[in-house]
């Protein structure tokens, strides 16, 4: 419990909020295994219409770990996003709908989110990283996957040679 302010974040409003400060917090969320903020922070950059998730600042991060991780953030969110916007839920869409205006959303032309190009510069990790994850969510034990051929492993961070499990994006 002493430690547990050393990671713990002040009111939404109080902290920076741009791309790349999201960025990093949702790198956080992912190496600390903090699915829920992870989800909540997907679901708040959403919300940030003007946020484009291809205008996201390249980090330049000097930690070649912490920089190949950054850049395979991207590529989830815009799983995440263009699974909705799929459907017809565009990023514009207010938080609360009636059918019709799903039904008039969904004939609107749909825009996908793209990767910023950064994150192609971006190279693999010679030695691949292995981030633990909770087993049985935040209760269970530290577990690591063996190599990439287990199913639980994420393709989004294994381009970076990241082997991690799948992370739950989804927020809807």
């Amino acid at each position: 419990m002493d430690q547990r302010d050393q990671t713990s974040h002040p009111i939404r409003p109080q902290i920076e909020n741009s791309p790349l400060f999201a960025l990093y917090r949702l790198y956080e969320a992912i190496v600390l295994d903090r699915n829920i903020d992870m989800r909540n922070e997907i679901e708040w950059f959403w919300r940030q219409r003007d946020w484009p998730v291809k205008d996201i600042p390249d980090p330049k991060d000097s930690d070649p770990e912490r920089y190949a991780v950054l850049a395979c953030i991207p590529s989830l969110i815009n799983q995440a996003y263009n699974r909705l916007i799929g459907l017809g839920l565009p990023r514009e869409a207010p938080a609360l709908i009636t059918n019709d205006q799903l039904e008039e959303m969904k004939q609107r032309p749909k825009v996908f989110e793209e990767s910023p190009e950064w994150v192609t510069d971006v190279p693999p990790l010679v030695s691949t990283l292995k981030i633990p994850q909770r087993a049985h969510g935040y209760t269970g034990p530290w577990e690591t996957l063996d190599d990439f051929d287990d199913v639980r492993a994420s393709t989004a961070f294994k381009e970076k040679n990241i082997l991690i499990w799948e992370p739950h994006i989804y927020f809807v």
